[in-house]
């Protein structure tokens, strides 16, 4: 009898520690991006190609910065979910990004003033 409950004991201690795992997995799953520090960007439309600095620091999801582009600059407020990020700049023409995280770069795509392009970023070493 006493060989039953020790097994039933260690069954149920593989269960709560495999469950725990799990948990521990889809929290992290879900965490944001690291977004912060300064990356350089490369935007293109096609035919034409430019470069911008931008500067994010990060609160949890939440993402806050400065842009600085070759013919304007500006604010960025935005969000990062997982891997997504997506965030707006405020500046003379308004510019709206998202895309998707990976270490140290991004891509995705940018619009603005009825335009929109692709865009790639790394991120500053």
């Amino acid at each position: 009898m006493r060989a039953n409950s020790s097994h039933g004991a260690v069954l149920r201690l593989v269960s709560i520690v495999m469950f725990l795992a799990f948990a521990v997995v889809a929290v992290a799953a879900d965490a944001p991006a690291n977004v912060a520090g300064t990356w350089n960007v490369d935007v293109s439309d096609g035919s034409r190609k430019t470069t911008q600095t931008i500067t994010l620091k990060q609160d949890g999801a939440t993402i806050t910065g400065t842009f600085k582009g070759p013919r304007q600059s500006g604010t960025i407020d935005g969000t990062v979910d997982g891997k997504n990020v997506k965030f707006h700049v405020t500046a003379r023409i308004p510019l709206d990004y998202t895309g998707t995280v990976d270490g140290d770069s991004m891509k995705g795509t940018m619009s603005g003033r009825g335009q929109q392009g692709d865009w790639t970023a790394t991120r500053s070493k």
